[in-house]
């Protein structure tokens, strides 16, 4: 079977593709920073938890954790409604094929969600702490892997073929060499991130034993990124494997700077320098977030160009949409710094 035959056509956009794409990277950059602080923050407080040191830390990390996965989770509607504004008819048909564990994921998050605040209220009262925190940390990794499922399966209309053996949308991307290390290269990202935030607090705190904690779990973490990008990047079909190691000349220069920023970043921490390890990580999530982008219009490129889209010209809503969040910009600047002066003070 012709696998363009399965692919739905794709709808009308009101404005030129670029204004989509554009939010689509701001808005997942802010939802992964934010996912990885939650997840990464999860596990060094089971770490901590295991090796029986620093419960002051895991403490300070179970009062944050339920607000930062509260937030986490209103970020991600965002660049989740761009990615189907310009590639519906491959999401949508995606998450159809798996809808079974697709739709699982709201019940996990919210499972995940409630787990997080029973790990905070119970704190000081059980003695089961690690498992406390362990089950919706669990719970958010698995979540991990079904997004990496779908967003992998979303690129290779080949695979959905499968639906046909098997109509109870129970399928997960399991055959595709790249869902593996996808995975786990967002999962260490995480605990470099977690790390990172865990520096963070230490840095409003005045605590340099939470900064050298965080920085220790931040340059580890981004490491041990070598291995898994490595894999991850081994793993791409030869087509685009071939773009990024220099047979397209942009996709090679994006690729390059995203390492070079991560360099930087890892300079910056080794320096104990965590505000600069702060600027140079953000910008590294930004520059991967473009790779990313660039690798889905590779995989893609045989059914499909975003830049081809129909438009409407209807620009009124974009318009209310864009003054909104111009708006919405300071309160959230105001928010973060009575948030922050609240961390200092506790």
């Amino acid at each position: 079977m012709d696998p363009r035959s399965l692919i739905p056509a794709p709808d009308t956009i009101p404005v030129p593709w670029g204004w989509f794409d554009a939010l689509l990277h701001v808005t997942f950059v802010a939802h992964i920073l934010l996912m990885n602080a939650v997840v990464g923050g999860a596990a060094i407080a089971l770490a901590t938890h295991l090796r029986g040191s620093n419960t002051a830390l895991a403490k300070d990390l179970s009062t944050k954790m339920p607000t930062a996965l509260a937030l986490t989770i209103n970020l991600g509607v965002a660049p989740l409604l761009f990615l189907q504004v310009l590639y519906g008819n491959f999401v949508y048909t995606s998450s159809v094929i798996m809808a079974a564990w697709w739709l699982s994921v709201i019940i996990l998050v919210m499972a995940a969600y409630y787990g997080l605040y029973i790990y905070d209220f119970r704190f000081d009262s059980s003695g089961a702490r690690p498992l406390l925190v362990a089950a919706p940390l669990a719970l958010l990794v698995f979540v991990g892997f079904l997004f990496s499922n779908n967003m992998t399966l979303m690129l290779d209309p080949v695979r959905w073929t499968a639906w046909f053996d098997n109509r109870a949308g129970s399928l997960l991307n399991l055959g595709d060499p790249m869902l593996l290390p996808r995975w786990l290269h967002f999962m260490v990202a995480a605990l470099a991130v977690g790390g990172l935030a865990v520096a963070l607090l230490g840095r409003a705190k005045g605590d340099q034993e939470y900064v050298r904690t965080g920085l220790y779990w931040f340059t580890r973490a981004t490491l041990a990124q070598v291995v898994f990008g490595v894999w991850f990047l081994l793993s791409l079909p030869e087509p685009a494997l071939r773009q990024f190691l220099g047979g397209n000349a942009t996709s090679a220069l994006l690729l390059a700077g995203a390492l070079v920023l991560a360099a930087a970043a890892l300079m910056s921490a080794f320096k104990g320098n965590v505000p600069g390890a702060l600027l140079w990580t953000v910008l590294t999530v930004a520059g991967m977030a473009l790779v990313r982008d660039r690798l889905r219009g590779i995989l893609l490129s045989p059914y499909q160009d975003i830049r081809t889209l129909a438009v409407t010209a209807e620009y009124s809503p974009m318009i209310l949409f864009l003054a909104v969040f111009l708006l919405a910009i300071p309160l959230v600047a105001w928010l973060v710094r009575q948030y922050l002066r609240s961390v200092k003070e506790s």
